[in-house]
């Protein structure tokens, strides 16, 4: 028993990097996982070339498919365009409104009806023409109205029939040449078809899982899978690519091409479902790492519960340490790097005890004497009594002065401490800056005008309180009182812009020399200025907000709160 007593302690004050190297040792996984990552790989890639052959063949016959389509429509088109009857019809000048109506109803009509029952497919024939023939329908259309489009100079520069991809819709353009007169007219023959039975050849391709993208020589999307809608970063710049990794999973690439019209066609199929048919394989090889698991889990079970004992009442303590219970259940006498740990953690949670009492139960009663000192020293109830005293006296004396001085202070005190609230309606806002206005136009002998223009449907929004008057504090300190001569004049505007609320402050005042109108607002000042706004504005609301100052030295100054609007 000693003996066994001995060995646990042994195990005990091993280093832990030790207990580690001993269990990967046990453990001895490397040749299991070696030998089944080499047969999966092997496996895959027998899979993935076998796979790439079979869905090459099939790429192939679906692009033969759709060309062959392609093929059909352009022996129709040709057969139109190379059509006399067609020619005449649309290089003759006509006189006649019968010759007109003659020629689109049995020439036009009959031999573009014709076309389309031949091949269901095609869902629209039109003649573009550059002869008198009046607009009709979808069949005949004058050529001015193509001249504006994109493709119409690439169609006047060749013979060939040029095929065209425009939202949703395949289409192909070719000029119709009359070679028996000497000046003809331009004539274009416009075919569209059905874009979804065009790319039906796809679609066996896309029930096995393959993802198909169709470009043209510029590299824009013609067609598109479902699983391809909406992405345009797909790398189709290299055509040679045999593998591609995109939205986080690896792909096999195939790439075709459509000769009748140079369109490049990708297949896209994941390799993951090509490897799945090697599941049987995959199966037995997981089953054989499963069993060899299962033997070393059997193996460091009695390593796991003698090592991680001790990790495990240590992140229990740390789970109640964490919700505020500074208690320390566990505690270790071993020398190796776990006993460490643990008397490192109950020294560490003694510390924070005293730090606790120290800062943060001293810190929170040393603020809530602050607080109060703060209270005493701003009691309204005595300031409004002691000003309503002041007005009293005043009126009995009749110095009209006095009371006027002493109800612009009790009205601006009262909104500006506004019962302790820190959000205000714009309405008392106003009645703040107005009734600290009037003060100063007392104090300085009315020799500046004042002007409010304020929108009414702002009034009832909410702001912070105390926003404007250091504003208007500045424009009349920095502003006007610098003026040498009088006819200085403050304009008080607010407004509402979208869903912002738009203050602005503009003074004639001497103006702010360039160079310190940068550092007005990052430069703190002692009292409540422009940067306490400016910082309390992007507080509260985000960065886009707060204010802009522009000046202009001798001519005047103009200072922009922009908040956003709250009812």
């Amino acid at each position: 028993m000693k003996v066994w007593q001995a060995q646990k302690q042994i195990i005990r004050d091993l280093k832990f990097q030790t207990k580690i190297k001993l269990a990967f040792l046990l453990i001895s996984l490397i040749p299991v996982i070696v030998l089944g990552g080499f047969c999966f790989y092997e496996t895959k890639s027998l899979l993935l070339k076998q796979s790439e052959a079979d869905m090459n063949a099939n790429l192939k016959q679906s692009v033969q498919s759709v060309n062959n389509q392609l093929n059909t429509y352009n022996k129709i088109i040709t057969f139109l365009s190379f059509n006399q009857e067609i020619i005449n019809a649309a290089s003759h000048t006509y006189d006649s409104a019968y010759d007109m109506y003659d020629q689109l109803k049995n020439v036009i009509d009959q031999n573009f009806f014709t076309a389309r029952f031949l091949n269901t497919d095609i869902e629209r024939i039109t003649l573009y023409t550059g002869t008198n023939l009046p607009k009709h329908g979808n069949t005949v259309i004058p050529i001015e109205e193509i001249t504006n489009t994109y493709w119409y100079p690439q169609v006047m520069k060749t013979t060939d029939i040029l095929w065209f991809f425009e939202e949703n819709t395949i289409f192909s353009v070719g000029r119709i040449f009359n070679t028996k007169q000497k000046d003809p007219k331009d004539n274009i023959l416009f075919t569209q078809v059905d874009y979804a039975s065009l790319f039906k050849s796809f679609e066996s391709l896309q029930s096995n899982g393959a993802e198909i993208l169709v470009t043209d020589s510029n590299g824009n999307s013609v067609y598109s899978s479902e699983g391809l809608k909406g992405y345009s970063n797909i790398n189709t710049a290299n055509k040679s690519v045999d593998e591609l990794s995109w939205d986080g999973e690896k792909y096999a690439v195939l790439q075709s091409m459509i000769p009748t019209s140079g369109w490049n066609v990708y297949l896209y199929k994941p390799i993951n479902l090509i490897t799945d048919s090697a599941w049987l394989i995959i199966v037995t090889i997981v089953l054989i790492m499963i069993a060899c698991i299962i033997a070393v889990a059997m193996a460091g079970t009695f390593f796991a519960r003698k090592m991680m004992s001790r990790i495990d009442h240590l992140h229990k303590n740390m789970k109640q340490v964490g919700k505020g219970v500074l208690e320390v259940t566990v505690s270790s006498d071993s020398k190796d790097e776990i006993g460490d740990l643990i008397r490192g953690f109950g020294n560490m949670v003694d510390e924070t005890k005293v730090l606790i009492k120290k800062v943060y139960v001293e810190e929170i009663a040393r603020k809530e004497y602050e607080m109060k000192a703060l209270q005493a020293q701003i009691n309204p109830h005595f300031l409004y009594n002691s000003l309503s005293l002041i007005n009293w006296r005043a009126i009995r004396i009749r110095a009209t002065d006095i009371s006027e001085m002493a109800q612009l202070l009790s009205t601006f005190y009262r909104t500006t401490l506004n019962k302790g609230d820190n959000m205000i309606l714009v309405s008392d806002e106003i009645l703040n800056i107005q009734s600290y206005m009037s003060i100063q136009l007392i104090m300085h002998s009315n020799n500046f005008d004042v002007e409010y223009q304020i929108d009414e449907e702002i009034l009832s929004c909410h702001m912070p309180n105390l926003m404007l008057q250091p504003l208007i504090e500045n424009a009349i300190i920095h502003g006007i009182e610098n003026r040498e001569e009088g006819g200085g004049k403050i304009c008080v505007s607010g407004k509402r812009e979208d869903q912002c609320i738009v203050f602005q402050i503009n003074d004639n005042g001497i103006g702010i020399p360039p160079d310190r109108l940068p550092h007005l607002l990052v430069t703190k000042s002692k009292g409540y200025g422009l940067k306490n706004v400016h910082d309390r504005a992007k507080l509260m609301y985000g960065q886009e907000y707060g204010l802009t100052i522009n000046s202009i030295v001798e001519v005047g100054t103009q200072v922009t709160l922009r908040i956003p609007m709250e009812k």
